[in-house]
Parts: structure tokens; sequence; C-alpha cells
């Protein structure tokens, strides 16, 4: 295992962030404070996902 991140693993995270952004903050809400910690509870989701995407797919090639 390599152990370092290259600028194209990186590639990866922002879209991943942004969907999740956009996923959880789809989701109705009463209030703004709860739709914005939605949104960054969705970024860190999508961020976390695609971390671990892009340290299992070394192993699957």
């Amino acid at each position: 295992m390599e152990g370092y991140f290259t600028i194209g693993d990186f590639v990866m995270i922002i879209p991943m962030a942004l969907a999740g952004a956009l996923f959880l903050g789809a989701v109705p809400c009463a209030t703004e404070f709860r739709h914005n910690t939605l949104r960054v509870i969705g970024a860190l989701i999508g961020v976390l996902a695609a971390v671990a995407l892009v340290e299992t797919l070394p192993a699957l090639m």
C-alpha cells in the first residue's frame, strides 16, 4: 500500500462531498439551521465515502 494521497485522489473527494450535501440537503426541514446541519453531515459522509473508495480501489485491481 502506498500510504500517500496523490492529487488525482483528491479529484473524487469534492464531487462526492457535493453529492452528499445535495442528497441530504433535499430533506425537508422546519428550520434553516437543521437544513444546513444536514448539508454538512451529507458532505462529511460523501468525503468519508470518497476516501474509503480511493483507499480500496488499489486492493480491487
